[in-house]
């Protein structure tokens, strides 16, 4: 079970430090842009799922003259610091769980990266965003499929449980002609697992990855453990394996 509780406490703590150690987050914001360019010749009411500290907020806000936008986390620092980034109306910001807030009027665009793994209830909350979409509005997000940090899930036997292309698509497909699809995967090397550790905490991804406290005595073993399996040429890599779907309502 997904512990959103858990999550906003993560991501809550990683707000400083999360942009400077989200080198894939960014790899993965400007390929959304691409998409966004390629598919959506423009928005007047778009949506952001999940905006965290801003980093595809930025780029949004700049595609389009006359575009209304609104931004949503569930961490509320976050919401707040994106408003501040993008200078966008207080009201504009949506703080909570997508899963749970309220949602009104329509938009011409609803766009998330890297969020879409927290959902619980992903086909009712796919169909929830088609309720507040346009005719031929545009759902264009990226979530993480199942290779996704598999080393750590390898080693501590702890993780989310991904979804594939193929499962995301089954539950879009009664409300979204799905465009475009497309995965990635991005391999980040390190010199040892304890700097594995410190990255995934400071991006506030370790919600469900990692045990929640450590002794002496198992954080060795994780480290022993993981060399073991997973060193290469004096490195020790980190997978992510994002997703990317284009979506448009029916």
């Amino acid at each position: 079970m997904i512990d959103k509780t858990e999550i906003e406490c993560r991501f809550r703590r990683s707000v400083d430090s999360y942009e400077d150690n989200a080198t894939v987050q960014k790899w993965i914001v400007q390929r959304l842009v691409e998409l966004l360019q390629e598919y959506v010749p423009y928005s007047s009411r778009t949506l952001e799922i999940g905006c965290g500290t801003g980093l595809l907020s930025e780029k949004i806000n700049r595609l389009w003259e006359d575009q209304q936008f609104w931004v949503n986390d569930l961490v509320e620092q976050m919401c707040r610091k994106t408003i501040d980034r993008c200078q966008l109306p207080v009201s504009h910001g949506l703080n909570g769980d997508i899963e749970q807030i309220p949602l009104t009027g329509k938009f011409d665009l609803i766009v998330s990266a890297s969020t879409f793994q927290w959902l619980a209830h992903p086909r009712a909350t796919f169909a929830k965003l088609a309720a507040h979409l346009n005719t031929n509005g545009w759902l264009i997000f990226s979530t993480f499929g199942k290779n996704n940090f598999k080393e750590l899930k390898a080693v501590t036997g702890q993780g989310l449980e991904y979804r594939s292309i193929g499962e995301l698509s089954a539950w879009l497909s009664s409300e979204y002609d799905i465009l475009y699809t497309e995965e990635q995967i991005h391999t980040l090397k390190f010199s040892d697992p304890l700097d594995i550790l410190r990255h995934v905490k400071k991006t506030g991804v370790n919600a469900t990855s990692l045990p929640t406290a450590w002794t002496k005595g198992r954080l060795h073993e994780f480290c022993e453990d993981y060399k073991i399996r997973f060193l290469t040429d004096g490195y020790c890599p980190l997978s992510y394996h994002p997703l990317y779907l284009v979506c448009r309502k029916k």
